[in-house]
Order: C-alpha cells, then structure tokens, then sequence
C-alpha cells in the first residue's frame, strides 16, 4: 500500500512539474534561444530579449494566481533610455490586457495564499507537524511541485529595477502579472518605449504559446 502511494505521489509531481510551458513564437528578426525559452527584438539600438519565468515561481505557493516574465533590456544607443515597469502590458488569447503587478502586490498575494508561515523576510514553518500537515495537503491539491521553505525578498531582489538605463548598458529581471497560464492557448507580452502610447502598435511584440 504504501509502495503505490509513493508512486502516485511521484507521478503527481512529475505531471505537475511538467504540465506547461510557454514557448516564443517566432516573429521576423527575432532570435530564439530554444533553450531558455526566450526571445531577442532589436530596434532603434534598443534589444530586448523576453522569455517565461514560470519555473522561477513554484517556490511560491500562488497557484498559478501569479505568472512571471524574465526580460533583458540592453541600450546600444548614446543616450539614456527609462525603464519603467508601466512600459509593459500583457494579453491573452480573448483579448483581456494585464498590467504588471509591484513587487509588493506579489509579496501580498503570497502572504494571502499561504499558511503556518514565520514573518518577513524568512518564510517557514514552525513545527515539523505542520511541514507534514502541509505536505500532505499540497500534494493533492496543488497544479505545481512545491518546496516548503520561500523567501519574499526574492520577489524584489529579481524584479525588474526601475530607473534610467545608460548608454552601452543592460538591465534584466522579472515582470509580473496576476494571469493564470493554465488553460490559456497564447498570450503576447507587449513593450513600449518611452513616449510610445499605448493606442500604437507596441515597439516590440512577444508571441509566446501556451503548450
């Protein structure tokens, strides 16, 4: 009996781990690193590679309430270039837009959505009963692996900074959306410079489908 639970609580974490991925789709002048599941747009002497971040959330317990992209913003141009997170939106398949969540707004929905946890910035738990109370508990209930021990601070230290990017530098870090994956076919991470409105079509355009 307890040699079937041991497989079935293996299978479920296998499933869950690799139940989705988000993939670029190819744009023109886009390069594709296959590997990290990125992307790479140049113009106007500004690149920006963008790609999932998913695999850097499931430390978190948010199931699937939070999705994440990693982006790369490098300037190759002589003068100074803003980054701001409000130069990104987010759409899905049905045309529903999203805006990018503060690193604060992330740490608050985790605070909501987990449990038996010591105060920030060390995130554990308490009693060894509670660990395999927990354990128990997420095993059947969660979509994705999850790991007991999460640090808030994270959520900042890998956000994208906001300030002024200089002349031949780069700035990288993850941009956040209260977005659900699961389920949906395609979504499309939208970029603008400073000065683009959002009425235009977006400086740069990331296709990414849901598999």
């Amino acid at each position: 009996m307890k040699t079937s639970l041991s497989v079935l609580l293996i299978c479920i974490f296998l499933s869950a781990g690799c139940s989705m991925k988000v993939v670029p789709v190819q744009v023109e002048s886009g390069v594709i690193d296959e590997k990290n599941f990125s992307q790479t747009l140049s113009r106007d002497n500004v690149s920006v590679t963008a790609g999932s971040a998913e695999s850097q959330l499931y430390n978190y317990n948010l199931d699937g309430a939070v999705s994440a992209f990693s982006v790369v913003i490098e300037n190759r141009g002589s003068s100074e270039l803003p980054v701001d997170p409000g130069m990104f939106l987010l759409m899905d398949n049905e045309g529903k837009q999203y805006v990018p969540l503060t690193p604060d707004k992330v740490k608050e929905i985790i605070s909501r959505d987990s449990y038996y946890l010591i105060p920030y910035p060390y995130v554990g738990f308490y009693y060894l009963e509670d660990y395999e109370k927990s354990s128990f508990y997420n095993t059947f209930t969660s979509e994705k692996p999850y790991y007991f021990e999460v640090y808030p601070q994270d959520i900042y230290t890998k956000a994208l900074a906001v300030g002024t990017l200089i002349p031949k530098a780069k700035m990288s870090g993850l941009v956040y959306f209260k977005i659900d994956l699961h389920g949906k076919k395609d979504v499309k991470l939208l970029v603008y410079k400073q000065g683009t409105s959002k009425s235009s079509p977006a400086d740069f355009t990331f296709p990414f489908k849901i598999q």
